[in-house]
């Protein structure tokens, strides 16, 4: 585990499955090395991250690829229950919704991937839009034309301080350190579908140079830029009959 890393990392390898949080529990911020969907069986909470800031409901379903951070917050007196299913890296990301969540867990019991498959057969798109400045502001950090806090902050009549407090809130973590995360994991993600060089990359994606780059991946996956590239080619290589 990283120590540079100031949340919990976990792995979802072999932890498929039900999970509860008694009432009023939410996990601390935190990072997941796995890709994994999230089915929401009963309770509710707000789940900020790359995406947002989303309030789930039972039916609601939250997919995360590899490298996703976020924090939990919950927002009603019961449990809240959740149905952890295996994801496939590169599938959909975001916030969904499906009428018949019971159905998952009874073919889950069976098989996950078999729970997962149906997961992505009958899933719909959650239309929740929020316009918190919050969420305009973790949308802004994700892209490399974001101004400086300051300016962002002078921008919205709010004082640098309150900014960073108000972020904090609501996304466990600072706007500083949100974006060097997204940058981070932005850029491993480029690394691996991308064929540009990692010097192209890393200019393309704001960093100082190749070097930086690779401080970045390395601190938030745990391997470096080429040492992604090298298995992302031998992955493709071992598919080729």
């Amino acid at each position: 585990m990283r120590t540079q890393l100031k949340y919990k990392t976990e792995r979802l390898a072999g932890r498929f499955g039900l999970e509860v949080f008694p009432r009023g529990e939410a996990p601390a911020r935190h990072l997941h090395f796995d890709s994994y969907a999230s089915v929401i069986l009963s309770g509710s909470f707000v789940e900020a991250g790359f995406g947002g800031r989303v309030n789930v409901q039972p039916g609601d379903v939250l997919l995360h690829r590899r490298f996703d951070c976020h924090a939990n917050s919950s927002t009603c007196s019961r449990s809240v229950t959740i149905l952890n299913l295996p994801w496939r890296e590169g599938w959909a990301e975001g916030h969904f919704r499906v009428c018949d969540p019971d159905l998952l867990v009874r073919l889950a019991e069976k098989d996950p991937r078999e729970s997962m498959s149906a997961l992505a057969a009958c899933m719909k798109p959650a239309h929740t839009a929020s316009h918190h400045w919050t969420d305009i502001l973790a949308s802004d950090l994700q892209t490399t034309t974001c101004p400086s806090l300051r300016r962002w902050a002078r921008s919205f009549g709010m004082r640098p301080e309150a900014l960073s407090r108000g972020f904090h809130r609501e996304f466990g973590v600072s706007p500083k350190q949100y974006r060097l995360e997204a940058r981070a994991r932005n850029a491993w993600r480029e690394v691996l579908l991308s064929p540009r060089s990692l010097t192209t990359i890393a200019y393309e994606l704001g960093f100082s140079d190749l070097s930086h780059l690779s401080r970045s991946v390395r601190w938030l996956t745990g391997c470096s830029p080429s040492a992604w590239r090298s298995w992302a080619r031998n992955s493709v290589q071992a598919q080729i009959p």
